[in-house]
């Protein structure tokens, strides 16, 4: 073998050999990129469980829960210690955290159950069992690998991740006759005939029944491979969790239904109904997913329709309490609050769209600011908002198609919105004293200092000493002497950039100015409410306008002289009749075989300019066509008239008795 032919084959042989790794690798199993490993994450809510447990303490289910937690500890500690050399330990322990997890959160779903049937649902021991369920079940998803940043929040991303554990059962197909582990069956008849009525009327609905069917072809799968789970308990915390968010996924897609119909009147309507119907079954699946349902009991029809159900009121308040416990900890990191801030909005939202009032909670900014962002009482708003502000657009751009992206959106422009400050000046700014030497220690710290130009800084600034309404007034005036720009939006105004004396210079008259300012402004945000022309929009905000008329004249008063009134103005005229408005012609409006082309004819001079230089190639053109027809008639020529020529008479005749006959016609 040539020396060429040698390293041709050992580069075959190692690209071979990659190949059989990469497979290898592929169909190894992966650990969860992030995901807990242990139970440290349900350690607070086991431990308030354990302090309430005189409520429950002759409940199976809850020795059932203390048994599994003394067993597992052990076991997840010895295989994270072995995952620091072996990766596949790390595997083992997030299958067992998950299964472990999914265990307990069941086992307190059934003891949350008998305190509800007792009476004991606001009891300190039916509040711990409530949030040791949800905090359970949380904490086996995210160990499953399921509460990642695509967060499976749409029921496509739901519908692919249940394809891919369907691909996942299809390896554990048993040799031996399947096992039942328990697992909920999806095949609920009600359900599924609902979705399929329903499914060629609204699309969302068209969504669940695809959700739906993939759901039920796993819970099959899953029901023939029950001895092989039991090997792989990750997968089964998988398919379990998978459960539960499909049916709540359904819940939700139904329970909007049936608020937008109620809303368009159509309550007594046949697809609210089916709408209804089809939440109706979902939620009574859910319940018995979670044990608070006997496999053979049924509620009533509306049973559900409360507005809204108390377990998802009761879940978002204690989500709300606990984020605020946990901002409120002394221990929370800073890097830790944008994530618990989010938590609550999300929360708060949730508990305002379930009271039914329409509006969208957080969304509005507030003038002055307040201390508290999101849930959290803070000493420095600004900071505070702008690192929340950044939490909010990282999280819509991790996953732009979250349910929660345009509202965490709308959050984020609120927040922007305080810190750039109003777009037009508050009654309080109206309503403000300030005086020249606070205006002009706001223009050096923004020349000198390079500070933003918000009110919100200016007010949170100790040396200058002002209030959020006297930040405002002052940048109204600052804008009026051009040191600073027009409000932007969402963007802090612009600042001039000019040498300390030029500011000096422009400052300079502003003892005697001021006086003048302050006053229209006021008189410029009471009458432009009243305006009967329209405002210019090219954005400048409407009471800067008057403003910026007087400031240029202003130079030209005496120094002395006082500054006029603008309340001492003539006797207000008597108000005119409302002006007749002139009747449009709709006609030259709508496009009609009269109006699609309203451009002038071309004139002679037109034609002149436009054929200049251009005329041998229009005689040239124009001899061609004429050669051209003259060929066509010598080689098709025209045939002969054979038409009889009609005599005057008999054409006379015919015309009379075709008119008879239209007349005649006309009578019948």
């Amino acid at each position: 073998m040539t020396v060429e032919e040698l390293e041709r084959n050992v580069r075959m042989a190692s690209l071979q050999r990659g190949l059989r790794l990469a497979r290898t690798l592929d169909n190894a199993d992966a650990p969860p990129q992030a995901g807990p490993r242990d139970l440290t994450g349900i350690h607070n809510a086991l431990a308030t469980a354990q302090d309430n447990q005189a409520y429950y303490w002759g409940d199976p289910s809850w020795h059932a829960i203390r048994d599994l937690r003394n067993q597992v500890d052990d076991v997840l500690s010895r295989l994270n210690e072995q995952a620091e050399t072996t990766p596949q330990a790390a595997i083992h322990a997030a299958k067992i955290t998950t299964l472990a997890a999914s265990l307990i959160a069941r086992h307190a779903a059934k003891v949350s159950a008998v305190l509800d049937a007792g009476g004991q649902r606001d009891t300190p021991g039916g509040r711990a069992m409530r949030l040791l369920t949800r905090v359970a079940e949380d904490h086996a998803a995210r160990a499953s690998g399921l509460d990642s940043v695509q967060a499976l929040d749409t029921p496509r991303l739901l519908i692919a991740h249940v394809h891919k554990l369907n691909k996942e059962l299809r390896r554990t197909d048993p040799d031996a006759p399947a096992t039942d582990l328990g697992l909920d069956d999806p095949d609920d008849p009600e359900l599924e005939g609902a979705l399929s009525t329903s499914a060629a009327a609204d699309p969302e609905l068209a969504e669940a029944a695809e959700l739906m069917t993939a759901l039920s072809e796993m819970a099959d799968r899953a029901r023939r491979a029950g001895h092989r789970l039991t090997l792989d308990v990750r997968l089964h915390g998988m398919v379990e969790t998978a459960q539960l968010r499909g049916f709540e996924m359904i819940s939700g897609i139904a329970r909007a239904l049936m608020r937008r119909y109620d809303d368009q009147g159509r309550g007594a309507s046949g697809r609210r109904n089916i709408a209804a119907m089809v939440y109706h079954y979902a939620e009574q699946r859910l319940e018995r997913m979670r044990g608070t349902l006997g496999v053979d009991e049924q509620r009533d029809f509306g049973h559900y329709e409360t507005a809204p159900p108390e377990r998802y009121m009761d879940t978002l308040y204690e989500e709300s309490r606990t984020v605020r416990a946990a901002l409120n900890s002394k221990d929370l990191a800073p890097q830790d609050r944008p994530e618990l801030q989010i938590r609550y909005l999300l929360a708060q939202n949730a508990i305002a769209a379930a009271g039914g009032d329409g509006q969208e909670w957080g969304t509005q900014a507030a003038f002055p600011p307040s201390n508290l962002v999101a849930g959290l009482k803070t000493d420095n708003p600004v900071e505070a908002r702008l690192a929340l502000i950044t939490a909010l657009r990282r999280r819509v751009e991790d996953n732009p198609f979250h349910r929660e992206a345009q509202f965490l959106n709308k959050v984020a422009d609120r927040f922007a919105q305080e810190i750039a400050g109003p777009r037009e000046l508050t009654a309080q700014a109206l309503e403000a004293e300030i005086s020249a030497d606070q205006v002009r220690a706001v223009a050096e710290h923004l020349v000198a200092q390079g500070t933003v130009a918000s009110p919100l800084v200016l007010s949170e600034t100790a040396e200058l000493n002002l209030t959020h309404a006297q930040a405002e007034r002052a940048l109204a005036v600052l804008q009026t002497l051009k040191v600073v720009g027009l409000p932007t939006g969402l963007e802090p105004r612009s600042v001039l950039k000019a040498p300390s004396n030029e500011v000096q210079t422009r400052l300079a008259p502003l003892e005697q100015q001021l006086p003048l300012l302050l006053e229209l402004q006021k008189g410029a945000a009471i009458t432009a409410p009243s305006a009967t022309e329209p405002p210019d929009t090219a954005g400048q905000p409407e009471a800067a306008q008057p403003v910026e008329a007087h400031a240029v004249a202003l130079p030209e008063q005496a120094p002395g002289q006082a500054a006029p009134s603008p309340a001492a103005s003539a006797d207000p005229a008597p108000a005119a009749a409302a002006p007749q408005l002139p009747r449009r012609d709709r006609t030259a409006e709508r496009r009609h075989p009269g109006n699609l082309d309203t451009r002038p004819a071309p004139t002679e001079q037109d034609l002149a300019q436009l054929l200049e230089g251009q005329e041998d190639r229009l005689k040239e053109v124009s001899e061609r066509l004429i050669a051209g027809k003259e060929a066509r008639e010598a080689t098709h020529p025209a045939p002969a008239e054979t038409t009889p020529t009609a005599n005057p008479v008999d054409e006379a005749q015919h015309n009379a008795q075709q008119t008879q006959q239209n007349v005649g016609v006309g009578v019948r």
